[in-house]
């Protein structure tokens, strides 16, 4: 393998599509932070589980629907960074085994 899991790079581009097979695995999740509505872990941030939308400010780090036809940069450099492989799906990245962080900050307008 490739790689670490104790390696996080964060992507800052576009979102990135936490679902997409070739990196869900991969997805940086904060173990701080759960879904709840409240800033566990003190950064400022409410329930940033796999990062944070600048742009939007919020913690939707992904808006490009089921098709990735909105933050398709950002999960394109995604895989390139970190896609799985030996998943019999899609690419693979440098670096098979490293979490995968979404600085995401631009936005619909770029």
């Amino acid at each position: 393998f490739t790689g670490s899991s104790n390696v996080v790079i964060g992507v800052i581009d576009e979102g990135i599509q936490t679902t997409h097979p070739d990196l869900s695995t991969n997805i940086w999740v904060n173990p701080n932070d759960p879904v709840n509505g409240r800033d566990d872990d003190g950064n400022g941030y409410v329930d940033d589980v796999n990062g944070w939308d600048f742009a939007g400010n919020d913690n939707g780090v992904y808006d490009g629907g089921s098709r990735g036809s909105l933050d398709d940069h950002g999960t394109h450099v995604a895989g390139t960074i970190g896609a799985r492989a030996n998943n019999g799906a899609g690419v693979v990245g440098l670096n098979w085994n490293v979490k995968l962080i979404s600085a995401k900050f631009l936005g619909r307008r770029g």
